[in-house]
């Protein structure tokens, strides 16, 4: 048994040349090998592509033979080929270089491309946003090994052309999101109905790769220590943050702190695309980081900072295990010290911080310095660090009861979950991999339009136009 696919395209004018596409063969009554496989379909496609895009461009290329002006022939120069790396496979096609007529007055360019000029970009539009929606989940080796096993794209996506290819688009994302801060963009309209009921920020920390620059001065070093280059950051510090609507819906954002020329403007960018009056105030759990200063400081917007009581009950329940080891301690007041931990904890909860903080100031002052008994050393510290980290975060304690019992957060676990989910899946726990700053920014901004459902297949752009000045300031950049 033959099965023999042919394709014929009919330009409206009478019927074209039938082209064999592909011919599978199979035995007589052999079910072993039912259907197409995969490697057919793929080479049955790849076919069809390529003499698809073939047809349309020889329409092109003939509409472009003659001067639009003159009408006469333009002779041709040369002819080099073009490749166009779609999602059905790589087309490499005819492109003929045409002299520019004599009728011209500006004849400073002697030749030009009209496929060049009708094909700006070599990609396909679908290609690059599945190569780029696919490396935001995946390492980009994993995302190009599974698109070649799906796809008839066996030599078009190489492993630093996907990598490329998101910086790419991250880098437009990026220009994107600072051309609006610059104020050259308009945002959305505010919506009234769009209600923030709490945005929780977070920071994450990547191995830092050294750049080529940065190894180059590493090794001349070794050779003249007097030229010891400066100590760089060896880690890359990565801010994430989630928005909650009174809707349950959420949003993240993301980017490196030493990438981008504001931290607060970033912030107020995340909020003015989400449709977020300027008025509005905005409720924020952090965990008392010192990133998180950073994130917000310089904010034009109405900020709420609350401290996370995740953290807090954290610190209580170090202090709570210290205690347990000693059951008849008492307090200067003479109360068992297990209640009045568990009484400071407690007045935390109903927004009383200031008294919960004397509270423990007393326990801790009681034991002086340095506890005299060695075995009291554990809750000594754990006594100290609680209650100055209440004590400096004095003024974002709230009365989490009360808020709990309405529905709203109190935990920064919204801010942990935004880390986990933009960075951690993707960035490190099994992955672990080195990134530079520029690397984890853009691959971020990528994340994050993916994650925000914001990312979308950009449309095939315009033809371009011959113009002598153009070919001139391309040559002028390509020297350069």
């Amino acid at each position: 048994m033959r099965m023999i696919i042919e394709a014929r395209i009919d330009d409206g004018v009478g019927g074209g040349e039938a082209i064999r596409l592909a011919e599978f063969e199979r035995l007589d009554g052999d079910l072993k090998q039912l259907g197409l496989n995969l490697a057919e379909g793929r080479s049955l496609v790849h076919e069809a592509q390529r003499a698809l895009v073939c047809a349309q461009t020889r329409v092109v290329v003939s509409a472009s033979l003659n001067c639009p002006q003159c009408g006469r022939a333009l002779s041709i120069k040369a002819t080099h080929a073009i490749r166009y790396r779609t999602v059905f496979g790589k087309v490499t096609i005819d492109s003929p270089q045409l002299r520019v007529c004599k009728c011209v007055q500006d004849r400073s360019a002697k030749s030009f491309s009209p496929l060049a000029l009708a094909i700006p970009l070599r990609v396909s539009p679908e290609l690059e946003y599945l190569q780029v929606k696919w490396a935001a989940h995946l390492p980009y080796a994993v995302a190009t090994t599974l698109l070649k096993e799906v796809l008839p794209v066996d030599q078009t996506i190489p492993t630093s052309g996907l990598r490329n290819r998101v910086w790419a688009v991250g880098q437009e994302l990026d220009d994107h999101a600072e051309s609006a801060i610059r104020g050259e963009r308009e945002y959305p309209p505010a919506d009234s109905h769009v209600k923030i009921v709490a945005l929780a920020v977070d920071s994450a920390w990547l191995r830092h790769r050294p750049s080529r620059k940065e190894q180059d001065e590493a090794k001349f070093s070794q050779y003249y220590p007097s030229k010891r280059p400066l100590p760089t950051g060896r880690h890359v510090n990565i801010i994430a943050g989630r928005a909650v609507r009174d809707d349950g819906s959420c949003k993240v954002y993301g980017y490196v702190n030493r990438e981008v020329t504001s931290a607060a403007t970033r912030l107020d960018h995340f909020l003015s695309m989400q449709g977020v009056a300027n008025d509005q105030n905005i409720t924020i759990v952090s965990d008392g980081a010192g990133e998180f200063e950073k994130a917000v400081d310089g904010s034009k917007r109405p900020l709420n900072r609350i401290l996370d009581w995740f953290h807090i009950a954290m610190k209580f329940r170090a202090i709570e295990q210290s205690a347990q080891k000693f059951p008849d301690l008492l307090a200067l007041n003479g109360r068992p010290v297990q209640d009045e931990i568990a009484s400071a904890k407690w007045l935390t909860w109903h927004g009383k911080g200031s008294k919960a903080v004397e509270r423990l100031k007393s326990i801790y002052d009681m034991f002086g310095l340095l506890p005299k008994d060695s075995a009291h050393m554990a809750l000594w510290w754990n006594l100290r660090g609680t209650y100055w980290f209440l004590e400096s975060n004095g003024q974002y304690l709230v009365n989490y009861g009360w808020r709990y019992r309405r529905g709203m957060p109190i935990s920064s676990s919204i801010a942990e979950s935004a880390v986990n989910e933009v960075v951690s899946l993707r960035c490190a726990k099994k992955r672990q991999m080195r990134w530079t700053n520029k690397g984890a920014h853009l691959l971020v901004q990528v994340r994050v339009a993916v994650l925000n459902g914001d990312l979308k297949m950009r449309e095939m752009p315009e033809p371009l136009q011959f113009s002598a000045a153009r070919k001139r300031d391309n040559r002028r950049q390509r020297v350069a």
